[in-house]
């Protein structure tokens, strides 16, 4: 009678059959058939083009979910849902310039809001701007009232040299951390010239709600006078 040994047979075919798991893909979602031949893992979306992947070689994870970006870190929001974002200090969003952009304004209406809007979401911001406004004499468009640096009655007395600057939500919702409970900014813009009051302000921000407008403001206005939008606001996210 002829022995037939199994126990080889039995063993080699497990041996195979460890090595296949071993060297197994694994694909989750979208697709479940069709796999990268350098990924071990993958998890598709629905959406085209979003997916976790583990190379097979690097053992390095892939995270694509239309967000990604060259130079962006990954960050989590509160319910730790994770997107890409740019780097702190990369990302700079220019406003709204809306120029040439000019008010005049008459006393006693002493604060003025240009329609120099910025758009922001969600997000800490080192805000900038160029606040400019002119003494005229009153109702002309054209001639400047000056200051006489020599003669102190009108350099102290006729009108004062600064105006006051801040910056104001005017839709969702953003905090700025210097203003206080009355939201009035500590900005206090300074004459540069016999007629002139100007300056580079810069503000902290934090946006709390996406799509979040912020407008420059000026009050504290004496006398008549012209505001002039030199530039947009401007925003760098830290």
């Amino acid at each position: 009678m002829k022995t037939i040994r199994l126990i080889p047979t039995l063993t080699f075919g497990l041996m195979l059959a460890a090595a296949t798991v071993a060297s197994a893909q694994v694909k989750i979602g979208t697709n479940p058939t069709t796999i990268d031949p350098n990924s071990n893992l993958e998890v598709e979306a629905s959406t085209a083009g979003r997916k976790v992947k583990i190379d097979k070689t690097t053992g390095q994870i892939t995270i694509a979910d239309g967000t990604q970006g060259e130079g962006k870190i990954l960050t989590s929001d509160a319910n730790g849902v994770a997107r890409w974002q740019p780097a702190p200090g990369t990302s700079v969003i220019i406003g709204d310039n809306n120029s040439p952009w000019v008010a005049f304004v008459t006393p006693p209406t002493s604060e003025l809001i240009p329609d120099c809007p910025i758009t922001l979401n969600k997000g800490t911001y080192q805000l900038f701007y160029y606040a400019q406004f002119d003494y005229f004499v009153p109702g002309s468009t054209t001639t400047f009232r000056e200051i006489d640096p020599t003669n102190k009655q009108t350099l102290y007395a006729t009108f004062p040299r600064f105006i006051y600057f801040s910056f104001v939500t005017s839709s969702g919702a953003a905090t700025f951390p210097s203003y206080g409970a009355s939201m009035d900014g500590p900005h206090v813009i300074p004459v540069i010239s016999s007629f002139q009051v100007a300056a580079q302000v810069s503000q902290l921000v934090v946006v709390t709600q996406d799509n979040t407008v912020i407008r420059p403001r000026y009050w504290g206005i004496p006398e008549y006078g012209r505001i002039a939008n030199i530039g947009p606001i401007s925003a760098v996210k830290l």
